[in-house]
């Protein structure tokens, strides 16, 4: 599976609003590609909030997720600084596959077809081309490696998209839930508990304010009555 779990496999970019310790330890043990379709906050409603706010934090993200030694990504870096067009066409074209991502796992949720565009340009990243990727074995687990001298930022969303088809495909994709949380949070996770019966991305999080708000409720109610 490609989880790339473990303490450095997950950093929200900067600029987002701040993340709890407990939450942040939650999205670690989630899915390669769960954890990058999350990175969009607030996705059920408006505005959004928009983790990779450009193609540097894009870097950042896929060096922190095990994607990329730093080494890599200052060839990449180097080629964006010259051409900067070129950097928002790889970054334009990574928050495409995002998006495409999770239309299809959202479609899997709801029971619906996907868009045929998300379906299309899915497939482009995982067959569309000879990788220059390679896999090392490395500090006890294998990681992903691009190929000496290659520096074709685009390869290293591959395996996001090796993640995301592994998940869909396998024995957990009827566990994939999308976050219940009234206020619109959105995020994916996947359900792990005995009684598949978990609703939020966290339950010290979301499920906590759920839960507290469900209290309240209560409370009132009881007080009504009592009025009455």
């Amino acid at each position: 599976m490609f989880q790339q779990n473990g303490p450095r496999a997950f950093r929200f970019p900067e600029g987002g609003r701040s993340t709890p310790k407990h939450l942040r330890q939650t999205l670690e043990t989630e899915d390669l590609s769960i954890r990058f379709v999350n990175t969009v906050a607030w996705r059920l409603r408006e505005p959004h909030e928009e983790r990779l706010g450009s193609p540097t934090v894009l870097m950042d993200w896929l060096e922190c997720n095990g994607l990329a030694r730093s080494e890599d990504l200052g060839l990449i870096r180097k080629v964006w600084s010259a051409n900067p067009r070129k950097a928002h066409r790889v970054y334009e074209t990574a928050i495409q596959l995002r998006e495409a991502m999770y239309d299809l796992f959202t479609a899997h949720i709801a029971r619906r077809h996907p868009s045929p565009s998300a379906v299309s340009l899915f497939g482009q990243f995982l067959w569309g081309s000879s990788s220059r990727l390679r896999l090392e074995w490395e500090d006890g687990r294998l990681e992903w490696r691009m190929t000496p001298g290659a520096s074709e930022p685009l390869e290293l969303l591959r395996p996001i998209a090796l993640s995301a088809a592994e998940l869909m495909t396998g024995t957990r994709a009827h566990k994939i839930r999308q976050c219940q949380d009234d206020r619109g949070c959105g995020w994916l996770f996947v359900d792990q508990s005995r009684l598949q019966n978990r609703r939020w991305c966290s339950m010290g999080d979301c499920g906590n304010r759920a839960k507290a708000r469900s209290h309240r409720e209560r409370i009132r109610a009881g007080i009504r009555r009592g009025e009455n």
